[in-house]
């Protein structure tokens, strides 16, 4: 890696641990510097503005989570309930290697959604999240796996919602909460729920 990456990759991950920890807006510039041991003129030598940092990190996260996820489970070849396990298996494996990376937009969500620099990308983010599973759901549907009375648009948006909370109380709980078991439990209670045999 060029001295130039490896520096953007610091302040790339500085600003990402303070995000996470202080919010956007309880963020500084100066923060972010002070934490990578470097001028601002470092910064600016990377990124424009505090903005077009965090427009930056959540290019990174489509990139690193939302599209490897995709392009990991269309690779397997098992019908759509195998293919929403691997949907699980794949974010659990993420989130226990890039906790920060994972649970930022998590944390991030209320405070940026109104923020007119911000909601474009947020939007587009989700979106692709949300179309990737709700085709999964229909998938598993047409092929007599799912319940037939379901909107797998709202499945979609349930799954995410039950995702981001279980995230969230698994970083506020981690040194108590065996992440396996956590995850497994997860999947079983939503994959129940879509079952035929499942919970009316």
């Amino acid at each position: 890696m060029k001295r130039s990456e490896d520096t953007e990759r610091r302040i790339i991950q500085a600003a990402l641990d303070l995000f996470v920890r202080t919010g956007y807006h309880g963020t500084s510039i100066n923060d972010i510097m002070k934490k990578v041991g470097l001028t601002k003129g470092a910064l600016y030598a990377h990124f424009s503005s505090k903005g077009d940092l965090l427009l930056r990190i959540i290019e990174e996260f489509k990139e690193r989570y939302i599209d490897e996820m995709i392009r990991t489970v269309n690779e397997h070849k098992g019908n759509a309930v195998e293919k929403l396990h691997r949907t699980f298996t794949f974010s659990s494996l993420f989130a226990y290697e890039h906790q920060n990376l994972c649970v930022f937009l998590t944390f991030l969500t209320t405070e940026l959604k109104t923020d007119v620099d911000f909601e474009p990308a947020l939007k587009n983010v989700y979106r692709n999240y949300r179309e990737f599973i709700s085709q999964l759901i229909r998938q598993g549907i047409k092929q007599g796996l799912l319940r037939k009375d379901l909107n797998p648009d709202l499945a979609a948006l349930s799954f995410m919602a039950l995702h981001d909370g279980v995230l969230h109380q698994w970083v506020l709980n981690r040194s108590q909460v065996d992440g396996e078991q956590y995850a497994k439990t997860f999947r079983r209670i939503f994959l129940s729920g879509l079952s035929k045999q499942g919970p009316c």
